[in-house]
């Protein structure tokens, strides 16, 4: 199935809960409501199709696609002309998942109170 087929489907799948009414007469709660339904009764193979220098993201719900830029063998997309933006967005999530799952190092280190505690709960 391809991604026009796959909106169709979609489309036709949220008509026919709502009892066949006309697109404008189905409110935008109710089309996320049964295309969610939809989508975990159906799912696609992939949204994320990922090239050398670009990723492109297929939403369901909109249709859209989304572009972003990529490294190779670097998990981080950014939008054209949003690199400077997004980047310490990047940096402080994996400062976050360091304090969150820190090494056995880190962890053995804090025991003998070589180091403080990275998280204080």
């Amino acid at each position: 199935m391809d991604f026009k087929e796959d909106q169709l489907a979609i489309e036709a799948y949220v008509r026919m809960r709502c009892g066949w009414r006309d697109e404008s007469e189905i409110s935008e709660e109710e089309y996320l409501i049964y295309a969610n339904e939809y989508i975990e009764e159906n799912p696609f193979e992939s949204g994320l199709v990922v090239k050398r220098f670009e990723a492109i993201f297929y939403d369901r719900c909109s249709g859209e696609f989304l572009a972003m830029r990529t490294f190779p063998g670097f998990p981080y997309l950014w939008e054209r002309g949003a690199f400077w933006y997004t980047l310490p967005a990047i940096v402080f999530r994996s400062r976050e998942r360091q304090r969150e799952n820190p090494s056995k190092v880190r962890l053995l280190a804090e025991y003998f109170g070589l180091v403080d505690p990275a998280s204080q709960d």
